[in-house]
């Protein structure tokens, strides 16, 4: 139930609230988590019934340009327990929004906050062995939504170099914005790879990536549901999520330290 205080600011608006108003304030509920990124460092903040306004935020309250609070118990999250939707949803040009997420995952960040509310040094003790069988029976949806933009550029890189391509590491520069990294092979072909992950506009259209060079080809992978429309394109060769998953669950030991944790976490945390 919305208090006075807040009917009063309600009305003030006409029953048309400004969006990060709305949000912050009426449907934000108690419990429910918030993530802020801010400078690099990543905050989990569990809601709280509280709502401030004015001066009982702070006296200057006016100059630091705030009207509306909500109080939280809040909790600076090492980026390495960050799922990949949550580091995905943070970089929005809203100040708040809606990120959606699976139940499990929900109870994942749960765990984590309590954890290192205890103990802001804990981590868990990975063994590969079991990881590896706890992995072997995991989801798709799951694991994708655990994995960052930076942990589906790894996992392509591994699996390309798999099918013996080597990386070129002075490719691997976010300045060259139409591809991730390039890779070389025996044949002194040469690859160029583009990898997208968790938004609405990550789909690749094989066409925009076409090459006249010889001996130039391209791999796309977009974890989109329909990731690669129009036409399929000579030379460019779309890498299907079945193919990737299966990778991976074969090759756990190839996985970043960062999302071996959370993975780990995830699937003993599902397993109790």
């Amino acid at each position: 139930m919305l208090s006075c205080a807040v009917l009063l600011v309600k009305a003030k608006y006409n029953g048309k609230w400004p969006y990060a108003i709305k949000y912050l304030i009426e449907d934000v509920e108690v419990g429910d988590h918030v993530w802020i990124h801010q400078k690099g460092e990543y905050y989990l903040c569990k809601a709280e019934e509280k709502i401030l306004f004015g001066k009982s935020i702070d006296d200057e309250f006016l100059s630091l340009d705030l009207g509306h609070a909500r109080k939280a118990k809040w909790l600076n999250i090492p980026e390495r327990y960050v799922s990949g939707s949550i580091q995905r949803g943070t970089i929005a040009r809203r100040s708040i929004q809606k990120i959606n997420i699976l139940k499990k995952e929900e109870d994942y960040h749960d765990f984590i906050f309590n954890k290192l509310s205890d103990d802001q040094n804990w981590q868990p003790d990975i063994k590969i062995d079991e990881l590896s069988r706890l992995v072997s029976k995991i989801k798709i949806d799951n694991l994708f939504s655990l994995m960052s933009s930076d942990d589906f550029e790894d996992v392509i890189s591994a699996y390309l170099q798999s099918k013996e391509w080597v990386l070129i590491k002075s490719t691997c520069f976010r300045s060259k914005p139409k591809y991730e990294f390039s890779m070389l092979n025996k044949e002194s072909k040469v690859c160029h790879v583009q990898v997208k992950a968790g938004t609405p506009s990550c789909r690749l259209r094989p066409s925009d990536y076409s090459t006249n060079e010889r001996d130039e080809i391209v791999f796309l992978f977009s974890t989109h549901k329909n990731p690669y429309p129009g036409k399929s394109i000579n030379g460019v060769n779309t890498l299907a999520h079945e193919d990737v998953f299966e990778w991976v669950k074969e090759n756990v030991w190839s996985l970043t330290t960062p999302l071996k944790l959370r993975l780990w976490i995830f699937l003993k945390l599902k397993q109790a």
